[in-house]
């Protein structure tokens, strides 16, 4: 006896199509980082239960209709994704060639590979995480979802035609066993793998089969009104949770993301009949956008990226209604004029045979332009030499990250970080996150010149702050925990402390600040010289320096005159940090009057881009500062003119 609820054709239902408008609404407004809107990165996990439920409930009528074809599928899903995909592909490529450097070109050309070939999930895993500034500057980062859909969309059928034919009996089993599988696999991996755990298939399909799971039968439908408008409305509340609740520090997804896919699932099974909440999903401007949805999402990413990467500041209120307007415009005319003509069957439609050779034609044509903006490195005649010597300072950082920047994790020993300089034991240490690995190679340089070495204990998103622990980086707890164990054991030395303080202070009230003080009080405590520095000025756009630099001085200015706006919580960390150094007399080296005036702060100075990102500085920055700040205090002295660059 079948395990599997007989279903009739699926009929349209107007409320999905309004969720739909909720889910690509949550995320437009995250990525346009409206305040309310923290958790709106969910929206996609909206989607994903929404597909696997509509997927599935097509698969499973036509295999119990006995009508299901492999071929008829495929073509479905080919006019659905392909030509609206190929369309704001081949529009964002023409604003890549208009707009990015060379290396930002090339790097592009190669997320648009991944695009055409549905991995750029994987593209993404190798590249950046989704919360990080990098991804910003990724026109197509936000096709990591489609590739996740469309891997799906490849193996489940497969899978659901061979239960169907074969296991029959166990289809429950079976979709159940692979939901607590990846679901499970999600929360045990995301402390130690945050990144592969959001973008690969594997920890997401759960999240793609809750849907399955309603669309095959196996939760009784509702019996009662009132049990419909309760699923309904706590399904939304769900969702509104996630999205105005959740940040960017949440940890996704894992457990995390059972709370907007639950959501989602109860108001998919609430509406199998008439209740409130679907009623008001029902309205027409929730259905308009959920009609577009997916040419929005398409849209919004890349216009958002390039008004970026075009201004200094950050975008304004009236440019991020511009943009959202702009995106809602274009993807309106894209549902007209390209989804709706190419999804259309029979008279006036495409045939399958058409619809597979224009979709090939179309995704070779993104592949075979890739591989000519690679092959020709990104055409760098299009800017002068003086523009591409400033894009070059963003592969300007530490020599040594690679092999004494530390992950994060807790495999971080003292006994393997690295002694840089002379082969004598070091009597300066650097204990910082990602913030201190430029400054280290530096001194390291300076130490060596002096006959002297230097330690370099430094960990991507691990400031030096005891017991405390970003949520996506558990990890860093144990890890700081270890070091301060080994620092407070070793014989007193002169300790630089160095921290991204502005990324931490979100973390809960006050807990940054309360691990950093327990940190420097314990090393104060074992004997050792202090000396904290300032907070470094972040760009407000999240844009990094070289090429913003660089793109100002392509319109004809002096990178000189290139100024900006320091993170509005710059003056907070920097009052909180010096009052911290103050109590445990530590030295405090504030970084601000070396950079910046007026409320302004430098990019450039002395010929050269002080940062290799929006946050991070260069090693040319590290050591303009050092000869400024540091070596003053750490070599009085010293009277060389700074390190030279490798």
């Amino acid at each position: 006896m079948s395990e599997v609820v007989p279903r009739r054709a699926l009929t349209y239902r107007r409320d999905l199509d309004g969720l739909r408008g909720i889910a690509v609404t949550a995320v437009v407004a995250y990525h346009l980082g409206v305040p309310f809107a923290s958790g709106g990165f969910v929206g996609v996990d909206v989607f994903f239960v929404l597909s696997g439920f509509l997927i599935t409930s097509i698969i499973a009528s036509e295999l119990e209709a006995g009508t299901f074809s492999i071929a008829s599928f495929y073509d479905r899903r080919i006019r659905r994704i392909v030509p609206a995909l190929v369309f704001v592909c081949a529009a964002t490529t023409v604003l890549a060639l208009a707009f990015l450097l060379p290396d930002e070109l090339k790097e592009f050309a190669s997320s648009l590979i991944a695009t055409a070939l549905s991995v750029s999930n994987f593209w993404c895993l190798r590249h950046s995480g989704y919360f990080d500034s990098a991804a910003e500057t990724q026109p197509l980062f936000h096709t990591w979802s489609l590739g996740v859909e469309e891997q799906f969309y490849i193996v489940f059928p497969l899978l659901l035609m061979a239960a169907f034919k074969w296991w029959r009996g166990r289809i429950r089993t079976i979709i159940w066993l692979l939901f607590a599988g990846s679901l499970f696999l999600s929360m045990v991996r995301l402390a130690d793998h945050p990144q592969s755990t959001f973008f690969l298939l594997p920890t997401r399909a759960w999240e793609l089969l809750a849907g399955s799971i309603l669309a095959l039968g196996f939760v009784p439908k509702p019996a009662s009104r009132l049990l419909r408008d309760a699923a309904g409305a706590l399904g939304l509340l769900a969702i509104a949770i996630a999205v105005f609740g959740y940040t960017s520090k949440t940890p996704f997804p894992g457990l995390a993301a059972l709370l907007p896919c639950l959501g989602a699932a109860a108001v998919i099974w609430a509406g199998q009949g008439e209740n409130t909440s679907a009623r008001l999903l029902a309205a027409g401007p929730l259905v308009a956008l959920g009609l577009i949805s997916y040419s929005l999402y398409l849209w919004h990413w890349p216009l958002i990226v390039f008004a970026n990467l075009l201004n200094v500041e950050a975008l304004t209120e009236l440019q991020k209604l511009a943009v959202a307007g702009t995106s809602i415009a274009l993807a309106a005319l894209t549902w007209r004029f390209i989804e709706q003509p190419f999804r259309r069957r029979g008279a006036g439609g495409f045939t399958r045979p058409a619809i597979l050779w224009s979709g090939g034609v179309g995704l070779g044509s993104l592949v075979a332009v890739s591989l000519i903006l690679i092959s020709w490195q990104g055409f760098p005649d299009r800017f002068s030499q003086q523009v591409l010597d400033l894009a070059a300072a963003e592969s300007d950082s530490s020599p040594w990250r690679a092999k004494c920047h530390f992950d994060g994790t807790a495999k971080g020993k003292y006994e393997n970080s690295c002694v840089l300089g002379e082969a004598v034991p070091p009597k300066i240490i650097v204990y910082a996150d990602s913030h201190g690995a430029e400054f280290s190679a530096v001194l390291g340089l300076l130490a060596k010149a002096r006959r002297e070495s230097i330690r370099e204990i430094t960990a991507s998103g691990c400031p030096p702050a005891a017991h405390f622990a970003y949520p996506r980086r558990v990890a860093c707890a144990r890890y700081n925990e270890n070091m301060l164990a080994k620092l407070v054991a070793i014989a007193p030395a002169t300790i630089i402390i160095a921290a991204n303080s502005h990324a931490w202070t979100n973390e809960g009230p006050g807990r940054y600040w309360e691990g950093l003080r327990n940190s420097l009080t314990a090393l104060s405590a074992a004997g050792h010289r202090l000396i904290v520095l300032g907070p470094i000025p972040n760009l407000p756009n999240h844009m990094p320096a070289p090429a913003t630099v660089a793109r100002w001085t392509n319109r004809g200015n002096d990178p000189a005159d290139f100024r900006f706006s320091p993170d509005e919580r710059f003056p907070g960390v920097d009052a909180n940090l010096r009052s911290i150094a103050s109590e445990v007399n530590a030295t405090y080296v504030p970084v601000a009057p070396a950079l910046c005036n007026d409320g302004l702060c430098s990019a450039y100075l002395e010929d050269a881009v002080l940062y290799f990102d929006d946050n991070h500085l260069s090693v040319s920055g590290a050591n303009v500062l050092a000869k400024k700040l540091l070596v003053p205090i750490l070599w009085p002295e010293n009277k060389m003119a700074g390190a030279r660059r490798r």
